[in-house]
């Protein structure tokens, strides 16, 4: 039974579709496809990101033990300040990847809702003798994504007071009409982006009032204009283009969540000897056909007879007008400009293996 956002049914509108999304029911579309992903590109695009879960963690070694866990630098956040990361097995395999946000006294993750009970379930495993207590916050907060080149613009506006947040995971708390509001500073797509955190009782309200703001260039956009943008910039989804099963390094999503100054943490060897003294076997690409059909998920990427991997994610790019995908190939046909093949039932698709982000 996939699950539900906070404002399902509540979004507004005769013409919104729904669609099932991973475990998720989404907001596939709310108007012309082209209306919503031309907003995403040049002005403000407002979704119902509800799919995250809060974590909070207190006490006086909250920073010292998630430091030792987590793959980025936690000792390094000061309060207003965050960094993604991912918590991984021994093995150096994903269990989640999170976004860390630092306030004065606690510490903050960020995930996908259906991570948060095995997130916990690894804290408490590692938990000894150190002051830190773990609360689960599932469902308290909605998430409101506003993305686009306009945000903080609209965001200043709109909350009355200026809205500056230099660095991806930097955050602050504001109001608008005495509702409380946490704007966190993180990209969904390549666009500048920021998440709105709600409680849920007033997420309506605050949904509703974006919408009415003035001459605002903010417009409600459903997921498939999202899942396009974030295609196009490269952006692996959690559950569509990687899970459990994958490396870290796998993924390309590394560099932005691993530091290489900090000490040990949870699969830190695997990480480090993969990045320093070899390569993985296989690594998320991207791939643009030559072909005007679009290839599905789990669609074969071959070279001649030899089976390289598979497509994770595929659209049809207005921005390169032609068609590209995500997909795992494994080594040494992962280097760019590679010519590969996606099998496509009887049809055989050209393609060439291209460095992500795509330009556009």
């Amino acid at each position: 039974m996939p699950i539900p956002l906070l404002l399902h049914g509540k979004h507004g509108g005769p013409l919104a579709t729904y669609q099932p999304w991973g475990p998720w029911i989404v907001p596939w579309r709310f108007q012309a496809f082209d209306v919503e992903y031309e907003a995403l590109r040049t002005h403000v695009g407002l979704l119902d990101y509800s799919i995250q879960a809060l974590i909070e963690i207190r006490g006086a070694d909250r920073v010292d033990f998630l430091h030792r866990l987590l793959t980025n630098d936690i000792k390094g956040l000061v309060p207003g300040g965050g960094c993604q990361a991912a918590l991984l097995n021994p093995s150096g395999k994903l269990i989640a990847p999170v976004l860390v946000l630092a306030q004065e006294n606690a510490l903050w993750l960020m995930c996908q809702m259906p991570h948060a009970p095995t997130i916990m379930q690894q804290l408490e495993h590692y938990h000894f003798s150190e002051q830190v207590t773990c609360t689960n916050h599932e469902r308290a907060s909605a998430v409101l994504a506003l993305q686009g080149p306009r945000t903080i613009a609209i965001l200043t506006d709109f909350f009355g007071r200026v809205i500056s947040l230099p660095q991806p995971g930097d955050h602050v708390t504001v109001s608008f009409e005495q509702i409380p509001a946490w704007i966190v500073r993180h990209s969904l797509i390549q666009e500048i982006g920021v998440l709105c955190l709600i409680e849920a009782r007033h997420a309506q309200t605050m949904w509703e009032a974006l919408q009415r703001w003035g001459p605002s260039d903010v417009l409600r956009v459903g997921w498939e204009a999202l899942n396009v943008s974030r295609i196009e910039a490269g952006i692996p989804w959690w559950g569509v283009d990687m899970d459990e099963t994958n490396l870290l390094p796998e993924t390309g999503v590394d560099a932005g969540l691993v530091s290489d100054a900090k000490g040990c943490y949870v699969g830190q060897e695997i990480v480090a000897r993969l990045r320093t003294y070899g390569s993985v076997s296989k690594r998320l690409v991207g791939l643009r056909l030559r072909s005007p059909h679009i290839p599905e998920r789990m669609d074969g990427i071959v070279r001649g007879n030899e089976p390289l991997g598979h497509v994770t994610s595929a659209c049809d790019s207005p921005a390169l007008r032609c068609p590209i995908a995500l997909g795992y190939v494994k080594r040494p046909s992962y280097e760019p400009s590679t010519p590969v093949e996606i099998v496509r039932g009887a049809e055989r698709l050209p393609a060439t293996v291209v460095t992500l982000p795509f330009t556009l």
